[in-house]
């Protein structure tokens, strides 16, 4: 590829089990409460590491809880405002305390026939309710009418609202954004059936879900001002959406060699200006070439040129920082 060459400085490295699986869950990498975090799962347990604000870190601390799945599949987890942590299982909403015990459990009906269905769990922007997914209620025909969202009171687990979803038997997760917003975003993958991206807010009068602009992938990076930078699950191109503007796409043949894709699926913001992505010859490729974006118009300004060959994963920190990862190690860095 013809664009300048820039170096990265690796700021720092840490030893983390169980990152190179946790980057491929829809829980391992989060924004909680103004906080990044990283979601592992090794050993039976799940460990919660909140990333350090200092960039000679790589990670400040670090919880470690009783996974309720003995082999950990098919959770979703959200650390919460209070330090507790929030577990959804296909079967029940529940919240632990630090010392392990259980604050309290919400059960809900089970997507029996929908293995691949999975609900989603996190606090709303002002830490006032539990936001959750979680299989609906079957119509006259037996038939599911729609998966449903519910607002669950952070004390004590009472539903204090709901909300019908246009998506069902979905995997689901939920982003918030960087500055704050009041809205979460909940995508909602159908495989073949596709994706909804819905804009999420809790409020006196119950929940409000509408969608969010175009989006239509699960693979969303979320920037200030509602900003929301998608790749496609084919790897064939990008969008940048935002309320209020023009949509922005860019088609992987007009910037990449041929035959090339844009792969690891965490397209997001390594500052306002930039968008960091990964780009390589095959979806499964080991080995990937890491592209720096115009955050407005998505055009290539140059490409990280890394001490050595790095995987096709970088998740940005939004701070001019992003994070990589080798086999159980995760490496913090920036341009030089």
């Amino acid at each position: 590829m013809d664009y300048p060459r820039v170096p990265a400085r690796l700021l720092a490295r840490e030893s983390l089990p169980g990152i190179t699986e946790a980057l491929g869950n829809m829980d391992g990498w989060l924004l909680r409460d103004g906080a990044r975090w990283l979601v592992t799962r090794h050993d039976g347990a799940i460990t919660t590491s909140r990333v350090s604000t200092e960039r000679s870190q790589v990670v400040a601390a670090r919880a470690t809880w009783t996974d309720p799945a003995a082999d950990g599949s098919d959770t979703y987890c959200s650390p919460l405002p209070d330090g507790t942590l929030a577990i959804s299982t296909r079967e029940a909403v529940i919240v632990q305390e630090p010392d392990g015990t259980v604050r309290w459990e919400h059960r809900h009906r089970d997507w029996r026939h929908s293995p691949e269905a999975s609900g989603a769990c996190t606090p709303d922007p002002a830490g006032r309710v539990l936001l959750a997914t979680m299989a609906g209620p079957l119509g006259a025909d037996g038939l599911s009418k729609g998966d449903i969202c519910r607002a669950l009171d952070l004390t004590t687990g009472e539903v204090l609202a709901e909300h019908v979803l246009p998506s069902f038997s979905a995997t689901y997760a939920f982003q918030q954004f960087p500055d704050a917003r009041p809205e979460v975003l909940l995508t909602a993958s159908m495989g073949q059936d596709g994706t909804h991206c819905l804009l999420v807010t809790y409020t006196a009068a119950g929940l409000e879900v509408r969608a969010a602009g175009t989006a239509e992938e699960p693979y969303v990076g979320l920037g200030a001002d509602g900003v929301l930078v998608s790749q496609d699950i084919g790897g064939g191109y990008l969008c940048r959406t935002q309320d209020g503007a023009d949509d922005v796409i860019v088609e992987a043949s007009e910037v990449l060699p041929e035959d090339w894709f844009f792969v690891g699926y965490t397209p997001s913001f390594v500052d306002d200006k930039r968008i960091l992505v990964v780009a390589a010859e095959e979806q499964w490729a080991e080995e990937g070439t890491h592209l720096l974006l115009d955050a407005h118009t998505l055009r290539p300004l140059a490409e990280l040129d890394y001490p050595q060959t790095p995987g096709v994963t970088a998740v940005p920190l939004g701070d001019g920082t992003w994070l990589t990862h080798d086999e159980e190690t995760v490496q913090r860095w920036t341009t030089a």
